[in-house]
């Protein structure tokens, strides 16, 4: 490598000399990076690599503006920090015909900085079947074209070339600095010499062999006592092998392969030895797919990942003997969808079933109707079941708005039938319930305005609608209607229209929601709420998500808890809360209702009224959508921070964002917030 301002002169007065530009390529790729790259990267001073065996000079990026580059796809495979640390390393092969592969797989995914490469052999023709070399290279040492593949795709990884092979003579000069060595050579004393100064080194050891994808590790830096090959043909040292013949080395060697694991067709092959065969044969995938697992093996290494000692198998072949159709599986293990019941006609209910079945229509986080429906003696009772609730539903405050919700709609039934009489809340916290009695003279009770008993029909028809809208703004009149709905002498209505302050709120929900995947107990309980079951009454049925193509795509993965850890560790997700954040965008108006006082009762009376916004909305033509942040029914900041371990100074921060948009006096508290609009 050469400094742009000091390339000799000889190569580029030479018109022999080829010379190539990479660089202006690379600054258009620069700028569309993600994240952008800094400074430092960008206005790096470009470099040149000599390729003497081909006669050409490139002109390159910096160091790390190339390296930026070409590992950026690496990523999220690959952290920053765990790419740098993957870099930095220095690791020796020995063998360079699987061995090749191993090198070529490290240096394309940046698992090195500098590579010692060991090989006593030439590059023939027989080799081409497995090494991925070319006509021009036949008869050139096997490291040298393994050298050149590796600095012609990065000039920057360092390689050292040790072309007599391994030898007791340059063993000590070739494991100098190394953290890992790879072993891929033929000779059994020379994989016994590499491992014997490896474990006095305290240097890991890992080796790939191409049958059935057999990967060794041998963790010498860890176990310095570890015997030699997993001790499968004894506590072997090279002094044991000196002056052994093929004759003598070749059982030792068979029994570390474990003769009755290895595939049948190189079992048989060992037998034709020498007869209809030459060497061991050895084919391209096998050896490939030897570069692919050694280089997950130095990728665990990098991550800080466990690595023990010990031996696997990748074999494809087993592997292919368990294909299975997917179409079939889903068949035989998916029962066929079932269309869920139709609720009963009103009509043929009595009055009590009436009832209780309009309580049960009401609305609740996650569906999981948080409540116990009993009748006796001419009275329903709804009451609080603080068995179904959620980490979210702190102080069962959610639980508590749909069972007002529930008696909301117990008492319109009854109405309805002219069966109202009086209503009493029971009991507190836990212990809270409702009890709607029903009379037969037919007056109404004086809390209940006679013209909501025509509400009957649309809480039965009520539900969520969670399509996205078109952002059509509301109009005066629909907003005094929804204001004269959400406002009683406990509560008032916040009602958000402008599209800037919509944005807001949906920014701030955005953040709330990627934190609620990120947060492993919050995750578990949001899909554990989800159901494709369409006969089960609790639960969201997952068609009703009303997911994007990409989201419903990704949903399988979305549910995985291992994705998530990972995308709060790597502190991404943004994607995570985009969907809510659309939705939201979308929005006609995002309506806040706010009650007076944070007792049991006053959430469940709160609960009544939210359920007459909703109605009102839905007779305006709206469709109507509860979004509430994770975050919404904590009091205060002790609270929002014990919803998550790991990012509850964020939920503060956001519940303080929301409280300094859209304030709420020292006696009040937020209800719910619903999403309204309309699609064309």
């Amino acid at each position: 490598m050469f400094p742009e301002s000091s390339v000799p002169e000889q190569l580029t007065d030479d018109p022999a000399v080829s010379v190539v530009d990479a660089t202006s390529q690379a600054a258009r790729s620069l700028q569309s990076l993600l994240p952008p790259p800094g400074d430092d990267v960008l206005t790096e001073a470009p470099a040149y690599a000599w390729y003497p065996w081909r006669r050409t000079l490139v002109k390159v990026p910096g160091p790390r503006s190339y390296r930026r580059l070409r590992l950026d796809r690496n990523r999220h495979k690959l952290t920053a920090a765990e790419q740098d640390r993957a870099s930095a390393l220095r690791i020796g092969i020995v063998g360079l015909s699987v061995g090749h592969a191993i090198a070529l797989t490290l240096a394309l995914e940046g698992l090195a900085g500098e590579l010692h490469l060991a090989d006593f052999d030439s590059l023939e023709l027989t080799n081409m079947n497995r090494i991925p070399a070319t006509l021009m290279d036949l008869d050139l040492n096997k490291a040298v074209v393994a050298s050149r593949r590796i600095a012609e795709i990065d000039p920057y990884v360092s390689t050292r070339i040790f072309d007599d092979g391994i030898t007791p003579d340059n063993i000590d000069a070739f494991l100098d600095g190394l953290d890992l060595v790879v072993e891929e050579c033929d000779s059994f004393d020379v994989k016994v010499l590499v491992r014997q100064k490896c474990r006095e080194a305290g240097i890991p050891v890992i080796m790939e062999t191409s049958d059935g994808g057999v990967l060794d590790v041998e963790r010498f830096d860890l176990e310095p006592e570890r015997p030699i090959l997993h001790g499968l043909a004894g506590d072997l040292r090279i002094e044991d092998l000196v002056g052994l013949d093929r004759a003598a080395l070749t059982p030792l060697a068979v029994k570390v392969l474990e003769p009755a694991k290895v595939s049948a067709r190189m079992a048989a092959s060992a037998i034709e030895l020498g007869f209809s065969v030459t060497a061991w044969p050895q084919l391209a995938g096998d050896v490939l797919l030897g570069g692919a697992s050694v280089a997950a093996a130095v990728r665990r290494l990098a991550q800080g990942r466990p690595l023990p000692s010990g031996r696997v198998r990748f074999d494809r072949d087993l592997w292919l003997d368990d294909l299975v159709d997917p179409l079939l599986e889903e068949r035989v293990l998916e029962p066929a969808a079932t269309q869920a019941p139709a609720g009963p006609a009103p009509d043929t209910l009595s009055d009590v079933d009436l009832v209780r079945y309009a309580a049960q229509q009401a609305p609740s986080a996650g569906n999981q109707q948080p409540w116990s429906i009993t009748a006796e003696g001419g009275a329903v009772t709804v009451a609080l079941d603080p068995e179904r609730t959620s980490t979210l539903d702190l102080g069962h405050r959610a639980s508590l708005v749909a069972v007002g919700a529930a008696l909301h709609n117990a008492r319109v039934a009854a109405a309805s039938r002219g069966k109202l009489g009086p209503t009493e809340i029971l009991g507190s916290g836990e212990q809270l319930s409702a009890r709607v009695t029903l009379t037969d003279n037919g007056v109404l009770t004086d809390d209940f305005d006679p013209a909501d008993a025509a509400e009957l029909p649309s809480i039965l028809s009520r539900s969520t609608r969670r399509e996205a809208g078109d952002a059509s703004p509301i109009s005066d009149d629909d907003a005094v209607r929804l204001g004269e709905a959400g406002t009683t002498a406990r509560t008032r209505l916040i009602q958000i229209t402008d599209r800037d302050e919509i944005a807001r709120c949906a920014s701030i929900l955005a953040r709330s929601d990627r934190i609620r995947f990120l947060t492993p107990e919050l995750h578990q309980e949001m899909f554990a709420e989800l159901t494709d079951d369409p006969c089960t009454p609790v639960g969201i049925q997952v068609d009703s998500l009303d997911l994007p193509p990409a989201m419903a795509g990704m949903f399988d993965v979305l549910r995985r808890p291992d994705v998530m850890a990972l995308l709060d560790e790597w502190d991404v997700g943004a994607a995570l809360g985009a969907d809510a954040g659309r939705r939201l965008v979308s929005a006609s108006a995002i309506l806040i209702l706010v009650q007076k006082g944070c007792d049991s009762e006053d959430y469940l009376r709160a609960g009544q009224t939210m359920q007459q916004l909703w109605i009102a909305a839905e007779s305006l033509g709206y469709r109507v959508h509860p979004m509430t942040p994770t975050f919404f029914y904590a009091l205060d900041d002790t609270e929002a921070h014990g919803l998550s371990s790991a990012h509850g100074d964020d939920l503060v921060a956001l519940r303080r964002e929301l409280l300094d948009a859209w304030p709420v006096a020292d006696d009040e508290a937020m209800t719910i917030a619903l999403r309204i609009s309309r699609v064309v």
